[in-house]
């Protein structure tokens, strides 16, 4: 049965999971009697979504979600139209942002939509990894989010102030917090990213904190945590679906499982925007096509030699692009069968019902 609430209430509901005014605009396009909700947990067959929409919290996805492309779907995050009466979904509103990664299978995956700002979490301890921190951020900036790197457990580290300056090298602009995640008072330089109308996701590896730091900024237990591993740093996945958490601050947080890899897929603005500072030192170079491993006048590999840029730098700079060119490639051509295929299956129907009906 349908539940009566005021214009008022349903606005202060939607706005408690992040909500903002641009998306108002959008509902114009949608039937009246449907309302918006947000996807907070994905599964195989359905979506939990907050506010409820008249006492439904569960929504089973169509089969026509599922003959689309992988973007075109409901991923965590999204907004949706529902309608009230039946409890199906009717509809994906436009996204501010998406999230995405080429899976370990060669898929495009859904990470998360509509986020403001990705806490890339990494600790000070045998996981840190300039050149993953380095992936991340290509991911990040490519979706036009906002990053900060959160160091974690940087009160058992000998030296944080190590990790720190390494991170600060990769950009001038980067937002670096080192947290003790077991600790409130050592997280209050995150707060200005987790406030009404903010939407947050965590990303990084297995092990790192991820789960005690939604708890710890959630202040209480929402997800489950598990120790790491003594001999290598290494966690098990302690998180095994992406979900949307409310914080008392006002703002929601996303947590996902670990992911060990980060597989690049239509991110070549992202990957110049992590190295902006070679692509300027590029436009210096004597010949247009430098390849910069050893032509004349480049000035790639003069500001190496004079200690300016780091080859290890250099070298990240090259897998990620051959990464993202070719993933690019793979997804395109994927895209192309789908769609080739697709017409053959319609041109047979057709046949098949021409003839049937002579």
């Amino acid at each position: 049965m349908a539940q009566d609430h005021t214009a008022e209430e349903l606005q202060a509901r939607l706005v408690a999971v992040g909500w903002k005014p641009l998306l108002q605009q959008q509902l114009a396009d949608f039937p009246e009697h449907l309302q918006p909700a947000r996807v907070v947990v994905v599964q195989r067959t359905g979506l939990t979504i907050a506010p409820t929409v008249d006492g439904v919290d569960e929504v089973v996805i169509g089969g026509r979600y599922f003959v689309q492309e992988v973007e075109a779907r409901p991923t965590v995050g999204d907004w949706v139209m529902v309608d009230p009466e039946t409890g199906t979904l009717e509809g994906v509103l436009e996204r501010t942002s998406l999230i995405k990664r080429l899976s370990p299978a060669g898929e495009v995956q859904l990470i998360a939509a509509n986020i403001d700002t990705a806490f890339i979490v990494t600790s000070c301890n045998d996981d840190f990894n300039l050149a993953r921190i380095e992936r991340y951020l290509s991911v990040i900036l490519e979706a036009q989010i906002q990053p900060v790197l959160v160091l974690t457990k940087a009160d058992l580290a000998d030296d944080a102030d190590t990790y720190l300056d390494q991170v600060r090298s990769l950009r001038n602009d980067l937002p670096v917090e080192a947290v003790n995640a077991l600790d409130v008072t050592t997280l209050s330089g995150l707060a200005g990213w987790c406030g009404p109308g903010q939407s947050i996701a965590l990303l990084g590896s297995s092990g790192v904190g991820k789960s005690t730091l939604v708890n710890t900024l959630c202040g209480e237990a929402v997800q489950a945590t598990r120790a790491i591993r003594e001999d290598d740093a290494k966690g098990r996945h302690t998180t095994t679906h992406r979900s949307l958490h409310r914080l008392p601050q006002g703002g929601v947080i996303l947590d996902s499982p670990g992911m060990r890899e980060l597989q690049l897929t239509d991110a070549a603005q992202g990957v110049g925007s992590v190295f902006a500072d070679i692509e300027e030192l590029a436009l210096q170079c004597r010949f247009n096509d430098c390849s910069h491993t050893g032509e004349p006048g480049c000035a790639v590999r003069a500001a190496i030699e004079r200690g300016e840029l780091d080859e290890r730098r250099l070298e990240s700079y090259f897998k990620l692009q051959r990464e993202e060119q070719y993933n690019r490639e793979t997804v395109a051509e994927r895209h192309a069968r789908v769609r080739q295929f697709s017409k053959q299956v319609k041109s047979h129907l057709a046949r098949s019902h021409k003839q049937r009906d002579n």
